[in-house]
């Protein structure tokens, strides 16, 4: 009879993971996930993922910031939409919204994030980001259309 170990069929005696250390810290969202949350639902909804990472990575001093710049983005996009011809496309603005969050969503988290993934932490779902940015457009659009709607009743439209 042949030993156990050139039994090709034979189970492997060593444990095939380590269970025993238990995965650092709360699930994080992704950098991408701030870029579709971005994509989908304006920076505001960009600046709330960021902010949940900086939450779960114990950076409170920082969260008011994210949130400051994601308003600020949504603010001048549409202090620029107001200004711009009609037939002007928004793809380049919106681009240049989901870039400006990512990058900085990678300058604030990246570094712990890879070690995050490093000491085998897990992650959050991109669906999750996904959905939070479209109730943060529903939210915003409702704000935009009541403002609409209050001047066009006043005539101030």
């Amino acid at each position: 009879m042949t030993a156990p170990q050139d039994n090709p069929f034979q189970t492997p005696a060593a444990p095939l993971q380590d269970n025993s250390s238990p995965v650092p810290g709360e699930p994080l969202f992704r950098l991408a996930a701030a870029g579709i949350a971005t994509f989908f639902g304006t920076p505001i909804a960009g600046s709330w993922v960021i902010a949940q990472n900086l939450k779960r990575l114990n950076r409170p001093q920082e969260v008011q910031k994210a949130w400051l710049v994601g308003i600020g983005i949504t603010v001048l996009i549409f202090i620029l939409s107001w200004f711009l011809p009609d037939n002007f496309p928004a793809a380049p603005i919106n681009i240049a919204a989901v870039f400006a969050m990512h990058q900085y969503a990678k300058q604030n988290t990246a570094d712990a994030l890879d070690r995050h993934a490093a000491a085998g932490g897990s992650y959050l779902s991109n669906w999750r980001a996904f959905g939070v940015s479209l109730l943060f457009l529903i939210v915003i659009m409702a704000v935009v259309f009541g403002a609409a709607f209050v001047l066009a009743l006043t005539g101030n439209a």
